[in-house]
């Protein structure tokens, strides 16, 4: 009778089960700079068409890809003196975020070759944009939205604008109780003090390449009148101002 283990296991099926011993390390004799112990070399990263292409065709391509601004023609009914604000054609941001490069390269179409409309009031500043609606026909724009500025952008990105359309709203008492609750020299000085500032921010750029300070009187002139801009008309950085409203009854190139 042949010999059990002490858990009644057969000897020599635990042999045939038993692995094979290991092989070791390094052979005597064996080369260790074999071609079985190398690592492949990896695979090279996979080429971008679009990045192979020369900076002036990607110029192109980003420039109808992304957002841009376009001037608003003016309506029958309008004054002639008040220039509309430019509205936006959609698109697309996505492309910045694929790599550095073209994000390097999109921010300047996006942020410096686009035009920015503000509007000033006595309690705020405001980056108000509208978008052109491809598929209605009577009303084309879309209602416009806004964003505080600049606190709602980025501070990288507000130093690359270069192009503003400025809309300074002035009411009188009455209107400012109707439309903000609020009447009195408040409005006069509340107006002043957000004009002086938004030129403080302004100032802080290394240029400006054009600037429209539009003067809108909703209904009366308490105190208020070519000197509320001055801070705006002041800037040093501006190579190109216009001053446009109804109390100058034309515009103003400088």
């Amino acid at each position: 009778m042949e010999p059990l283990s002490v858990y009644g296991y057969d000897q020599r099926m635990h042999e045939q089960h038993r692995p094979p011993p290991t092989k070791p390390l390094l052979e005597s004799g064996e080369d260790p700079t074999s071609e079985e112990d190398v690592p492949s070399p990896p695979h090279p990263p996979p080429t971008s068409r679009l990045l192979a292409l020369p900076a002036e065709l990607r110029a192109q391509i980003l420039s109808h890809l992304l957002p841009r601004s376009l001037p608003t023609p003016h309506h029958p009914g309008a004054s002639p003196s008040a220039s509309p604000p430019p509205v936006w054609l959609r698109g697309t941001t996505a492309i910045l975020a694929t790599c550095r490069l073209l994000h390097a390269e999109g921010l300047p179409f996006l942020y410096s070759h686009n035009t920015f409309a503000l509007d000033v009031v006595w309690d705020c500043c405001t980056f108000a944009y509208r978008y052109i609606s491809r598929s209605a026909t009577a009303h084309p724009l879309i209602a416009p939205r806004t964003m505080a500025f600049p606190d709602d952008l980025a501070p990288r990105n507000v130093a690359l604008m270069r192009k503003f359309h400025v809309r300074v709203h002035h009411v009188d008492s009455y209107l400012g109780m109707m439309k903000y609750g609020y009447g009195g020299s408040g409005l006069a000085e509340g107006l002043a003090d957000q004009v002086r500032w938004l030129g403080r921010i302004l100032g802080r750029l290394e240029r400006i390449g054009e600037l429209r300070v539009v003067w809108r009187d909703d209904g009366g002139r308490e105190g208020v009148g070519e000197g509320a801009v001055g801070p705006l008309r002041a800037l040093g950085n501006v190579e190109r101002c216009v001053v446009e409203g109804e109390w100058r009854g034309k515009g103003a190139e400088m």
